[in-house]
């Protein structure tokens, strides 16, 4: 399909992605998919998505801390872009926090994920010497770069996001972090007192699946807490000084209310989707380290068949976590066919 001069979005893990030829394509590392059956380990193969049925035309672009902000300077004039962040990196830290102003980021649909990698069998156990990945254009991974795709659409048709988020800004004190940060400390302003995340969260009983939820100007941002450690914690996604958090209402069934979100969603329109890891450990969704185990405890995805990367974050203009998100196509003129990846 490289070969062929396709427009392709891939996901994989670094192994099998680094062997790939030069083309017009950017891709990913993930350690898993969603398909309709639950969760599937990604090694030994590649999910795609092939842009090229409805491109107009697509260029790809990497863009390094220095120049990542001009991402959006080279959006076409109809139409839509993938970003690609590799997880847990400094570009990641840096793009969260300051993405959203960048100049003319909400001219057109911005969507993407930041890249995974294998968890081992629990959310809170990250592998040991292994960095997510991206890829532009070749099979050079870089754990430091971004990886962008522009798609140019006919005059006729649109691009639009949708944002399955189960959670809302709960009720308790506002927290505020004195600086952006992935791993932290813990010291944070809580009610306007200084404290520690983590001690407040134990003396509290504040459930580990509830991340941390901010409104920005009505977009809730969500931050998942992967792992409270010593007295410290690890964001899946980085902290911002410039917002305000509180975490998350409780949510009473997370497996029911995963899928009422998700469900509202016209999926069956989607080109393409992608999926946060926590909500595997969370809503029930296995990871198949035990397949057995994973067939029989897996919960099928909601709405039609549709197979994602299951990502470290997802990018809706800005970096979120625990979402879906899903970009479809619309149409101008009524008689729109349907647009599937296969």
């Amino acid at each position: 399909m490289i070969g062929e001069g396709r427009v392709l979005l891939l996901a994989g893990t670094e192994d099998d992605l680094c062997h790939l030829p030069a083309g017009c394509w950017i891709g990913g590392t993930a350690g898993y998919f969603a398909t309709p059956q639950g969760c599937v380990a990604a090694a030994g193969q590649i999910f795609y998505v092939d842009f090229t049925g409805i491109a107009l035309g697509a260029s790809w672009r990497s863009f390094d801390a220095g120049d990542i902000h001009e991402l959006a300077q080279h959006y076409p004039s109809n139409g839509f872009a993938i970003l690609l962040l590799p997880g847990f990196s400094k570009l990641l830290g840096d793009a969260a926090v300051r993405i959203m102003e960048f100049d003319g980021l909400y001219n057109l649909p911005l969507m993407g994920w930041v890249s995974a990698v294998a968890l081992e069998g629990q959310p809170h156990i990250l592998p040991q010497g292994v960095r997510p990945k991206t890829f532009a254009g070749s099979g050079e991974a870089a754990a430091e770069r971004a990886a962008v795709l522009y798609i140019s659409l006919p005059e006729q048709y649109f691009a639009q996001l949708h944002i399955a988020n189960l959670f809302a800004p709960g009720t308790g004190p506002e927290i505020r972090f004195p600086a952006p940060a992935q791993f932290s400390d813990g010291d944070c302003l809580i009610g306007g007192v200084r404290g520690n995340l983590v001690r407040y969260m134990v003396e509290q009983g504040i459930d580990l699946r509830l991340p941390l939820v901010a409104d920005h100007e009505g977009a809730l941002l969500n931050v998942a807490i992967l792992r409270p450690r010593d007295g410290g914690a690890v964001f899946l996604t980085p902290v911002s000084p410039a917002l305000t958090y509180r975490f998350a209402e409780e949510v009473l069934d997370y497996a029911a209310e995963f899928t009422r979100t998700v469900a509202e969603i016209e999926l069956d329109q989607a080109v393409h989707a992608c999926i946060c890891a926590l909500h595997y450990h969370y809503a029930g969704l296995t990871y198949g380290v035990d397949q057995h185990a994973a067939q029989r405890n897996a919960l099928p995805m909601p709405g039609p068949d549709i197979i994602a990367p299951v990502t470290f974050g997802q990018i809706a203009y800005t970096v979120l976590n625990q979402t879906l998100t899903c970009l479809t196509i619309g149409r101008n003129e009524e008689g729109l066919e349907d647009l599937r990846h296969e």
